[in-house]
């Protein structure tokens, strides 16, 4: 699907796919914790525990039904873990590999975590599952940006080869990175959602309003990148 033209077929089509809901879901529900802090901060507002309580129970509402969407599909990522082993460049096979699996125990944990909230079974300390599950929520992000990472290098060497001069200058090394539309998205997204995971884990302080921002930021990204294949890096 084109961004160029847009029309309501598609629009269904996408809409449609539990991956196209579940990546509209995420842009209400960072954007309502955003909308839920900047509420907060603005005391005189008339009504504003009104549009604090709506925004709140909309995250709410929003992350219960990703959770439940997500049930069963940590299996999903065994076949991208198999995936990983036919691809040529072993270095970025690894990487696809150790991505899926931290996938599949994200999903995994999540879950579990939902069945507990829902009482099916009981954890004893639910907390520390949920640290689990933030530290590989961290670790799967990491991974992403060192992939980005080696395509960003990939993409400096083919900008090289193609110039008759060396030019290493950080002028030309951002040029040719912004060039990389796919490249681009993939690393802002990436770099967006390293702060929740990092937040949650009070290894860096981030207020709720910074977190629904980058969060809203990032799911655009993957909205994006859900709708048009072309802004997706190549496997």
């Amino acid at each position: 699907m084109s961004c160029s033209k847009i029309s309501l077929d598609e629009v269904i089509r996408f809409t449609s796919r539990t991956a196209g809901r579940d990546k509209i879901y995420r842009i209400i529900q960072y954007a309502s914790r955003f909308l839920a802090w900047y509420y907060i901060k603005k005391q005189r507002v008339a009504n504003v525990e009104r549009f604090v309580e709506l925004f709140q129970n909309l995250e709410s509402v929003m992350s219960l039904t990703r959770s439940g969407m997500r049930l069963g599909r940590f299996v999903d990522y065994v076949k991208s873990v198999l995936e990983s082993f036919h691809i040529r460049n072993k270095r970025i096979g690894t990487l696809f590999g150790l991505i899926a699996v931290c996938q599949g125990l994200y999903m995994l944990f999540d879950n579990i975590l939902l069945l507990h909230r829902f009482k099916i079974i009981y954890l004893k300390n639910s907390q520390y599952l949920q640290q689990y599950l933030n530290q590989v929520w961290l670790l799967w992000l990491s991974l992403s940006l060192t992939r980005d990472y080696y395509e960003m290098q990939a993409s400096f060497a083919v900008g090289q080869h193609h110039q008759q001069q060396q030019d290493k200058s950080l002028i030309r090394r951002a040029n040719i990175f912004w060039a990389n539309k796919p490249l681009v998205i993939d690393t802002i997204k990436n770099l967006c959602d390293l702060y929740i995971p990092l937040s949650n884990l009070n290894i860096v302080r981030v207020n709720t309003g910074l977190q629904g921002l980058a969060g809203t930021i990032a799911s655009i990204l993957g909205l994006l990148q859900l709708w048009d294949k072309t802004y997706q890096l190549p496997a």
